[in-house]
């Protein structure tokens, strides 16, 4: 790494650390804790966001456009560790090829009792993404400068006077719900390091998960 991206994770880190609270109408009570991975990695075009597109037989939100991640097993020592073993079964990245920079906010899932509990994580330079084909259709490599350049279209659904939720398009398909959420923030958390603008997503009426 070079020592301005370096300090660009360093900043990052920081910010992630200050995020203040999200805060939910949707009860968290009684719902089931999920981790999941927010895999940041430079890549040949800067600084990438990874995601994946799910298989389709899986039996929890098959097909969708999400980050790798499930529910917590016997192994885990917290959430933390879910999101590193999740990443490491979906994806192929060994944990010690892994730097936790920090969690974002819960996001309650809308179509199920899941709440997402996000851990971005800075992949190696070095690392080898190898996507279990039982788990993952595709892996998704964004540069994160595709977002802001509008390479990436960015919708949202208008549900109420303050509330929106986002929809990323991709080609093989759109990021909604709970994921879009994480996304979302994610990019926002860049977007105060670097003094860009957040662009306005365009209203849809389209509702995907419905």
């Amino acid at each position: 790494m070079t020592p301005d991206s370096i300090a660009e994770i360093g900043a990052l880190s920081d910010a992630i650390a200050a995020r203040p609270a999200r805060h939910t109408r949707q009860s968290l009570v009684g719902r089931v804790q999920a981790a999941v991975c927010v895999p940041l990695h430079f890549g040949g075009r800067g600084l990438e966001i990874w995601a994946i597109k799910r298989a389709e037989d899986m039996r929890h939100h098959a097909r969708e456009i999400a980050f790798p991640g499930g529910k917590p097993d016997s192994r885990d020592r917290g959430l933390a560790d879910t999101a590193l073993r999740e990443l490491e079964e979906e994806l192929g990245i060994p944990r010690d090829q892994v730097r936790l920079l920090g969690a974002l906010a819960p996001v309650p899932t809308a179509t199920s009792l899941f709440t997402l509990n996000p851990f971005v994580g800075l992949v190696a330079e070095g690392a080898v993404a190898s996507p279990d084909t039982g788990e993952v259709a595709v892996l998704i490599r964004m540069p994160i400068d595709d977002f802001f350049a509008g390479r990436v279209p960015y919708r949202a659904v208008q549900l109420g006077r303050r509330r929106r939720s986002p929809i990323f398009d991709f080609e093989v398909g759109s990021m909604y719900g709970a994921s879009a959420h994480v996304m979302e923030e994610a990019l926002r958390v860049y977007a105060g390091v670097h003094d860009l603008d957040f662009p306005e997503p365009t209203l849809t009426g389209e509702i995907p998960w419905q």
